[in-house]
């Protein structure tokens, strides 16, 4: 079960919801989602750990809107707190990051720069706490985000029978700016073990 929820107390509200669902039908490897998880307290955080909920965290929405939700809708403090990685990441939280399509392109590597940098589209860090190492980032958006669609068998690493989907980029994310990860150029993509794309 996925279930969409950016502000607080609708992320309370889902959380009540799988309380509920979980008291009821108990189950350990269930996998429940929040997608988005904008806006989570660190009491939040708490209870997603507790009831082993994992979440999607849509990290460019920092990129697209953190100026707005910094200078119109949330102020400072609350800012700060937009997509926090680093307190999920301190829990144990199993957590993806997710692209929001069609309501912004589809890029892996806008996602992982800015849950990596915090870089708003202004050019302002905002809550450098919440940042995550590259590595992280990287793991974030291919095995854990296989992990929490039960598909961690089929895709997310390189490994013997598994999908041969591949991506060859011209620098390592971990050789660049955080902020620089987003650009860095696609040398190759390999889909089903062909070269489906080549910048040479």
């Amino acid at each position: 079960m996925w279930t969409h929820g950016n502000a607080d107390a609708t992320i309370a509200s889902i959380l009540d919801a799988y309380e509920k669902v979980l008291a009821d039908m108990p189950r350990t490897d269930h996998r429940r989602r929040v997608e988005h998880c904008q806006a989570a307290g660190e009491d939040q955080l708490d209870r997603i750990e507790e009831l082993g909920v994992a979440v999607f965290f849509f990290a460019p929405h920092l990129w697209y809107w953190g100026d707005r939700h910094r200078d119109i809708f949330f102020g400072l403090e609350r800012a700060t707190r937009i997509d926090p990685l680093a307190s999920a990441l301190r829990r144990g939280i199993r957590f993806g990051l997710h692209k929001d399509s069609p309501m912004t392109p589809i890029s892996p590597l806008l996602s992982i720069g800015t849950a990596v940098s915090r870089r708003t589209s202004g050019g302002k860090v905002l809550g450098a706490e919440q940042a995550i190492p590259v590595d992280r980032a990287l793991r974030s958006m291919t095995l854990d985000s296989a992990y929490l669609a039960f598909e961690e068998e089929l895709k997310g690493t390189l490994t013997e029978g598994k999908l041969g989907d591949v991506v060859v980029l011209e620098a390592h994310p971990n050789e660049v700016a955080p902020h620089e990860i987003k650009d860095i150029p696609v040398a190759a993509t390999v889909v089903g073990g062909k070269v489906a794309y080549s910048l040479g």
